[in-house]
């Protein structure tokens, strides 16, 4: 019964569970328990060791040198196998810190299991983020040998029809250009001077340019191409084709070699055809929707294509971009219609988002976060029924598309976020000059800002000196980062996971809150210090380590958790989605794997190493 007991209790843990049963078994035979009463000393430091040992019940704490707290140990936690592995002394002392029950090997028998099994050598060789690494590669691996991953990660070059190109010259008359496309039977012409690509004709180009205008058919082809069109290298993957298309909303992508030399033009019915249903047709039937009730319509189905690109083992980062494309494309369509029923603006504006999709971070059950920045000329007494009409048929369209009201009330419905950008200019320089730590958590969210519809200068005018503000002012950043290094991330001493109580969900994991938040306030914290406008938080963090603001290997991990924890969140919405439940962000840990289980603990260690590593920066230490 004992040996049984054993068995159980060490397939429900790292790296045990990922050895065959027969092996578990010999392990459960040679395993002995020893009970430790609270106090007593396991294992003394600078002693030799001969066991490994593996915590039952209770809990241990090593302390370095005998002294110093090191670290808490729980159930399923090991101890004692470095000096093993090194063959010399220990270093930490091991006290029972509750009544324990133990689980040890000798020496011998653990360096043979060690010898023999690569998951074990993995396991105890590496540290968090190493194993951490190990993980998102494997999540990649099992992507690139999935039918579907490999569909979308073809490179573009494959989905060509043509091998050779036909192509036009700025010289030609647009007649002549006709001509060519008709007799190539194609419906776009790239335009290439010196064997290089500088334009492109499309048969939409040739009714709107020219048939509607009546222009002669003897003009120059160069007076109505597109000059200096978007491209894309051969070797990029489908998804990137299919990321361009949908935030640019073009149908047509030529594609160059590393030369710029044209090998050809991929349509968007090219995507269509070999990859089947994904964001492109979302995006198309929003922009195609003649009301705010269509736009609703075909943004209902914005559930559905992450399913669909959960299923076809895309990236976590693609999947927040192709849904951040929907949602751009949503507040987009339905401020075109609002200015189609109101009339054309009576001063410019920018339509400026906020949070996840001003980063282009969103995943499903997003809120809406917007305002409007209106030009210095604008007249409260004169527009201001305008522009709240606009806001109100806005933010109203949005809600019924999905992207429900915001619960802070940070939309351009509220005359606070709908105003001239001297005001705008002003309140960020009253948060920024005149810091306070409540001030602080409530702002942080409109320092990830982008500019979506409108005049977007006005939102880079408003960004390049608010950074220009925060790089100068120390007192501002030690709050923000003050703010930052005040998140705990839900681990406690002994690698149990600190849950958040939902009134509907019961005890969860809030992946949103509690694990992706942490690592947007980093990234966010290194955009404010360095001066940088990067908004996407992996952008930032490039960024920050270009600029020396973290290292290489830093960045690289803390890239590594992001991918890891929005990866688990996605695939946690798209179970949600086929069970027929709107996505949330909260997640029963009772649903996790055991590889999900292990490396987000794994991930959350690095982010609170990070968060540690920002508090003595840039918060003088203070959290």
């Amino acid at each position: 019964m004992e040996i049984e007991e054993i068995l159980s209790f060490l397939q429900r843990f790292a790296p045990f569970r990922d050895l065959p049963e027969q092996v578990l078994g010999q392990i459960s035979r040679r395993m002995e328990i020893r009970y430790f009463r609270a106090g007593t000393t396991i294992i003394e430091a600078e002693r030799e060791n001969s066991h490994f040992n593996i915590v039952r019940s209770g809990a241990v704490e090593l302390r370095i040198g005998g002294t110093a707290l090191n670290h808490r140990l729980g159930e399923g936690q090991c101890f004692g196998y470095p000096s093993l592995l090194r063959g010399d002394r220990t270093r930490n002392q091991v006290v029972a810190l509750e009544d324990s029950l133990v689980y040890r090997i000798d020496k011998d028998n653990f360096l043979e299991l060690h010898a023999a099994h690569k998951a074990v050598q993995d396991f105890f060789h590496a540290d968090e983020t190493r194993r951490l690494r190990r993980a998102v590669e494997s999540l990649r691996s099992s992507r690139e040998t999935g039918g579907g991953q490999m569909q979308l990660a073809l490179p573009v070059r494959d989905l060509l029809r043509r091998n050779s190109v036909t192509s036009g010259s700025p010289d030609m008359t647009i007649a002549e250009c006709a001509k060519a496309m008709a007799d190539a039977d194609v419906s776009t012409l790239p335009i290439c001077g010196d064997d290089r690509l500088v334009g492109i004709i499309t048969d939409k180009d040739l009714r709107r340019r020219v048939l509607a205008h009546q222009l002669p058919y003897d003009s120059l082809v160069g007076e109505i191409m597109t000059a200096d069109p978007i491209t894309l290298p051969e070797n990029e993957q489908a998804l990137a084709a299919k990321l361009i298309m949908s935030r640019h909303n073009i149908h047509h992508l030529p594609v160059v070699d590393s030369a710029g030399k044209i090998k050809g033009v991929l349509s968007a019915n090219d995507l269509l055809t070999r990859l089947g249903m994904n964001a492109l047709h979302v995006i198309a039937e929003i922009n195609a929707a003649l009301d705010a009730e269509a736009v609703a319509v075909a943004a209902q189905k914005l559930e559905q294509v992450i399913v669909h690109l959960v299923g076809n083992g895309v990236d976590a980062d693609h999947v927040a971009r192709f849904v951040s494309a929907i949602g751009e494309a949503v507040h987009i369509r339905l401020l075109e219609l609002a200015e189609t029923e109101l009339g054309p603006p009576p001063v410019p504006y920018a339509l400026i988002v906020f949070g996840s999709l001003a980063r282009r971070e969103q995943a499903g059950g997003s809120d809406q976060d917007n305002g409007f920045i209106l030009d210095d000329s604008y007249d409260a007494i004169k527009h201001g029924a305008y522009f709240s009409g606009l806001a109100q048929r806005l933010c109203d369209g949005l809600n019924s598309a999905g992207y429900v009201y915001c619960p802070g009330d940070i939309m351009a419905t509220n005359e606070k976020w709908r105003k001239p950008l001297g005001a705008w200019l002003e309140q960020y320089r009253g948060w920024i000059e005149n810091p306070d730590p409540d001030n602080v958590l409530n702002t942080t969210i409109f320092f990830d800002m982008r500019g979506l519809a409108g005049k977007t200068s006005l939102v880079d005018q408003l960004r390049s000196q608010v950074l220009e503000w925060s790089v100068a002012n120390k007192i501002f950043l030690s709050f923000v980062a003050r703010a930052a290094a005040a998140t705990r991330v839900p681990l406690g001493f002994f690698r149990n996971f600190l849950l958040e109580h939902d009134e509907r969900e019961g005890d969860v994991l809030d992946l949103k809150h509690q694990a992706i938040a942490p690592v947007v306030d980093i990234a966010r914290v290194h955009a404010l210090a360095h001066g940088l406008p990067q908004v996407n938080s992996l952008e930032r963090l490039a960024a920050a380590s270009a600029a020396g603001g973290m290292s290489g290997e830093g960045e690289a991990d803390l890239a590594d958790c992001f991918e890891f924890i929005r990866d688990t969140r996605f695939r946690h919405q798209s179970r949600q989605i086929t069970a027929g439940d709107r996505p949330t962000n909260n997640l029963d840990p009772k649903s996790l794997s055991g590889f999900e289980r292990e490396h987000l603990k794994d991930a959350f260690k690095v982010i609170q190493t990070h968060l540690d590593s920002i508090s003595r920066s840039h918060a003088g230490g203070i959290s």
